[in-house]
């Protein structure tokens, strides 16, 4: 006699002891321990499907190798799935996995924003003590006080950078920064920033001159450091992962996305203020010249010079071009050429009904259409915010099974679970979760299955799905009875029909 489904006995969950010694529920490995893992891959920590059903012998574990690569020990037993192994990555491709250092906590300092968000305050302070040194080359605005104190800092931020750099090698490897992978190519320019104008020009390099007597604080070397400015292309990832800077990171990825059309608009203006020019070069410029040769006044002479200094060729009549484009006060030299040839006007203005009311309008609305498209299906911006929720709740509730399981067992009895609710602490973390003292015989039923015992998975797949507003608590309490009802008239109808 045991609880049936459908006339159907259910067989309780098969209970085992893995080679840790940890009680495991129906084959199911819920620590990362067993799994032969000091802590959960990156994507994975906080993911209910972590804890699968994995077999308990021929495990692999995975082997430091140098430059942090992993080789997985060949053996009989199931190998980590391709996502997860991949999931270890840093998030912009560096092609590495699995190490040790990668799971330790120094790893996930590295990887986690707030020290990203320092080392971006430390590249944009540094492109300020670039720009003091700039300014300074041509000014002598600032005391010796201060180019000392700007000095001081450059070597401080290079050292800075530097650690950084020891850092994500220690923990992700060397494979970090081979060029070879599209998604590395960033790594590798940051790398090459740090030790080109960080390490050689301004430790090296002086270091050098100071022993051979030559002069480092000109030239090309000081020149050089300015490139460090580029490492500002790195404060997009705080931008993309903090909700914070949501509007920033929506102009950037305007920009990129909006690129192909800058690309052919700029070829599309080149093109026509190349053919207009053609055309003015043959009529207004050679007119003009016309005029030059007659038989006129010194002042006109004069006006007439400077004009074809301005438009004798074809490079500067698109460059003049591109004055009308732009709106460059060019009113003062098109005045001036209807003086000789009245009917220039017509020439200037088709130029400017073309490039300028057509076709600058039209590239105006397309690029704020595909920022309006882009603003309206940030999928990636709202499928980051679910994950990361999803993960938070999945984490808390995980925390929640482990504090109730006081014996360590791998399931929640009843004791335990009404213990929870006379505990002041545990009671405050269930009430978070909205539910009262007199929730606990229902919410234990409802998380049964009918052994006695709830186990994690049963745990944290019904609170996902009751935790959050009233109603959908409700509706899993309706679907739950509705199922026992089932369940109850399936086995009235199978009594009855074995009576008849």
């Amino acid at each position: 006699s045991g609880p049936t489904v459908r006339g159907e006995p259910i067989a309780p969950a098969s209970r085992s002891l893995g080679p840790s010694g940890v009680e495991e529920q129906g084959g199911v490995c819920c620590t990362l321990q067993e799994k032969g893992l000091e802590a959960a891959p990156p994507g994975l920590a906080d993911d209910a499907s972590f804890c699968e059903e994995t077999p308990r012998h021929g495990r692999e574990e995975p082997e430091e190798t140098p430059c942090g690569a992993v080789a997985q020990k060949a053996s009989s037993g199931r190998r980590l799935s391709n996502s997860s192994v991949e999931s270890l990555g840093f998030g912009f491709g560096m092609g590495m996995s699995g190490s040790t250092a990668q799971r330790s906590f120094l790893g996930r300092v590295v990887r986690s924003l707030p020290f990203e968000s320092f080392m971006s305050a430390c590249i944009l302070a540094n492109c300020v003590t670039v720009g003091v040194w700039a300014h300074q080359l041509v000014t002598s605005d600032f005391s010796p006080e201060v180019e000392r104190f700007t000095e001081a800092l450059e070597h401080s931020f290079v050292a800075i950078f530097l650690v950084e750099l020891l850092l994500k090698v220690k923990v992700y490897g060397c494979g970090m920064f081979k060029p070879g992978s599209p998604n590395n190519r960033s790594n590798f320019v940051d790398m090459m920033l740090v030790l080109v104008t960080g390490l050689l020009f301004t430790w090296v390099v002086p270091l050098c001159a100071l022993i051979f007597g030559f002069d480092s604080s000109a030239g090309a070397f000081k020149t050089l450091t300015v490139l460090r400015t580029v490492r500002l292309a790195r404060l997009v990832r705080v931008f993309q992962r903090s909700p914070l800077f949501r509007e920033a990171w929506m102009l950037i990825r305007g920009l990129g996305d909006s690129s192909r059309t800058l690309l052919w608009t700029c070829l599309v203006i080149f093109l026509v203020t190349y053919v207009f020019a053609i055309v003015g070069l043959a009529t207004l410029v050679t007119e003009l010249q016309a005029i030059r040769q007659q038989d006129i006044d010194a002042a006109d002479a004069a006006i007439i010079d400077e004009l074809l200094v301005l438009m004798g060729g074809l490079d500067r009549l698109m460059a003049a071009l591109v004055q009308v484009l732009l709106g460059d006060s060019f009113h003062a030299f098109t005045a001036q050429i209807q003086r000789f040839i009245w009917w220039s006007w017509v020439y200037f203005y088709t130029y400017i009904s073309i490039a300028v009311v057509v076709l600058m309008n039209l590239v105006t609305a397309i690029i704020v259409e595909n920022a309006m498209e882009v603003s309206k299906a940030d999928h990636d911006h709202m499928a980051s915010e679910k994950e990361s929720k999803r993960k938070k709740d999945l984490s808390r509730l995980r925390k929640l099974f482990k504090s109730l399981d006081t014996d360590g067992g791998g399931t929640l009895s009843w004791d335990e679970f009404k213990s929870s609710f006379d505990d002041p602490d545990m009671a405050r973390q269930w009430m978070v979760l909205d539910f009262q003292q007199e929730d606990c015989e229902e919410l234990f039923r409802l998380l049964d299955d009918g052994d006695g015992e709830i186990t994690i998975a049963e745990f944290m797949e019904a609170l996902s799905r009751m935790t959050g507003a009233a109603q959908a608590k409700d509706v899993f309490r309706m679907q739950k009875t509705l199922e026992k009802v089932q369940f109850a008239i399936d086995a009235t109808a199978a009594r009855q029909a074995m009576k008849r």
